[in-house]
């Protein structure tokens, strides 16, 4: 089902944008958590082993909402959806300011979660407005814009945080993420965005239509082991900044935290979608997804391993090398994920799955990251999980 409006269709340019800025504002709760969570468990009475939990429930519940809400909007299309998970969103991150204790905050990640599925599900649906000579760059400029809200909430919310504590932190963040609802009240989805395929079938079969092509599979396996990868760094930047720099009277002799410096360490990873995810998209416009994804993918084991290889700032500076090079491997796996979804037979669910695959990798990114003695071996836990990506990425650029 497609969605009509006698209002002329706002150009694909414009689509991307809003719904970047949309998820941008509401996901800036959520990207908080990942700074000051891992800093502030004590006071908040969770244990380490329950941080990891926590960073986790979110991933874990999508792997049953991705498919679920690649159904919604395949039968009623985006508009609904994409305003009342904006407004989960935003709810969910209040949660956290009321400081209820962990089965509070377990109810929120799930909210959450489910709230995810259905705000980058759109975010896919708003890059089909665009042609595939373009959609490299429009698909770094979407996760651009999302990431920017998610850099100003750590580097923001960490400075908060050192200065006058979690609260005000959570609730400044709060405040901010209120502005996504009119955005996407205001956004019009034109039925020319939607691929034309009208809903047919049974969910399952459609689903195992994704494994039997092999470069789908291929595209599945890397989409998994990057974002692995992702909910490792992500969820363990703080504290290896606080080894890496010597714990929490560290502070470069400049007067910051751990909670600024570790949202400073983010900031990174999420600014580079917006710096440069467009020139990543570009550059993969240019030279071909799969070639462009490889030479990334080398790069980044290299950057992997001289935070394996080095200690204090060097360490650090090598992690937020990490973070750059691995923003365009996410960008440049997603736009060859959604272009093998548009010559999918049903494109929605294709996305659910490659989504739902990304994923199961970002659930057990914290789990592995907090298991017993992983802490302390960071570095070299970063190493192994790159060398995984790597396989199945020169794999799937050598498929036919």
């Amino acid at each position: 089902m497609t969605e009509t409006s006698s209002r002329p269709a706002p150009s694909p340019l414009r689509l991307v944008i809003s719904a970047g800025l949309t998820v941008g504002l509401v996901i800036m709760g959520d990207s908080l958590l990942y700074n000051l969570l891992p800093l502030e468990a004590p006071r908040l009475g969770i244990s380490l082993p329950l941080v990891g939990v926590l960073l986790s429930a979110n991933r874990i519940v999508r792997l049953l909402s991705n498919a679920w809400m690649s159904a919604v909007f395949e039968r009623f299309g985006p508009r609904l959806p994409f305003i009342g998970a904006a407004v989960l969103g935003l709810l969910t991150t209040a949660t956290y300011g009321a400081r209820w204790g962990f089965a509070a905050f377990l109810a929120a990640r799930l909210g959450w979660g489910v709230a995810w599925s259905a705000l980058r599900q759109g975010g896919y649906q708003a890059v089909w407005a665009n042609g595939n000579d373009i959609k490299g760059r429009h698909m770094g400029l979407l996760w651009g814009i999302v990431r920017m809200g998610s850099a100003v909430s750590v580097v923001g919310g960490g400075f908060l945080r050192d200065r006058f504590g979690y609260n005000a932190a959570v609730w400044a963040v709060v405040c901010a993420g209120a502005l996504g609802i009119p955005v996407a009240l205001s956004m019009r989805w034109p039925a020319a965005q939607q691929p034309a395929r009208a809903p047919s079938g049974a969910v399952l079969p459609a689903l195992a239509e994704a494994f039997r092509d092999r470069r789908r599979r291929l595209i599945l396996a890397a989409g998994l082991a990057d974002s692995l990868f992702e909910g490792v760094i992500v969820s363990t930047a703080s504290l290896f900044i606080a080894g890496a720099l010597g714990g929490e009277d560290a502070g470069l002799g400049i007067g910051l935290g751990l909670g600024a410096l570790g949202g400073m360490l983010l900031a990174v990873r999420w600014t580079s979608d917006l710096i440069f995810g467009p020139a990543f998209g570009a550059l993969s416009d240019r030279l071909g997804q799969a070639r462009t994804a490889a030479l990334l993918t080398c790069a980044l084991l290299a950057a992997a391993s001289g935070t394996a290889a080095t200690r204090g700032i060097a360490a650090a500076l090598c992690l937020a090398l990490v973070f750059v090079i691995g923003a365009g491997l996410n960008i440049v796996l997603g736009t060859l994920a959604n272009g093998l979804a548009v010559r999918a037979e049903r494109p929605h669910l294709f996305v659910g799955v490659y989504t739902t695959a990304t994923d199961a990798g970002l659930a057990l990114g914290p789990l592995v990251a907090y298991a017993p003695g992983a802490v302390s071996r960071l570095p070299l836990l970063y190493v192994a999980i790159v060398s995984l990506i790597a396989v199945a990425v020169i794999a799937f650029w050598r498929a036919k």
